[in-house]
């Protein structure tokens, strides 16, 4: 499993030596469980105020993760919830990766401006739940989630 994910780690790195690229970050999940009250905290510094970007939402799973989805809170300047589909109605995995682990990315928003220089911070939270019943406390097989903004060419 280790070799693996150092396996992938050194290939995402080399793809992603991209200069479009002006953030990027994850937060690990400790023995691969996103507990509810594990909120992940990003900060963005922002210095150019005139490019477009694009900010993706970045999940790092396993393949023993046992929802097709993901529902997740994102907090910016607005509240927001969205719904990764991770898998289609075949049980096929959408994201990419090799062994047991899977990357997706989820373009949150596209055309960004960030208007004014200096932070600008992200908040992420999942929020799944199972029926009617309250929050998913546990969710296992999750190693990471990460923010990806990138300056669009124009």
């Amino acid at each position: 499993m280790i070799r693996t994910l150092a396996l992938i780690g050194t290939i995402v790195m080399f793809i992603s030596c991209d200069s479009s690229i002006v953030f990027e970050e994850y937060k690990s999940f400790e023995n691969q469980k996103w507990n509810t009250d594990s909120v992940a905290f990003f900060n963005y510094a922002n210095s150019d105020t005139t490019s477009k970007n694009t900010i993706k939402i970045k999940l790092r799973h396993t393949v023993e993760y046992e929802f097709q989805n993901l529902f997740l809170f994102i907090e910016t300047d607005v509240m927001d919830t969205v719904e990764l589909m991770l898998a289609n109605k075949e049980g096929m995995w959408l994201g990419s990766g090799i062994g047991d682990v899977r990357e997706f990315e989820f373009e949150y928003q596209n055309a960004k401006l960030f208007s004014k220089k200096g932070y600008y911070s992200f908040k992420i939270e999942q929020a799944m739940r199972y029926g009617m019943a309250e929050k998913i406390q546990i969710l296992n097989n999750v190693l990471a989630v990460g923010i990806s903004i990138e300056k669009q060419n124009e």
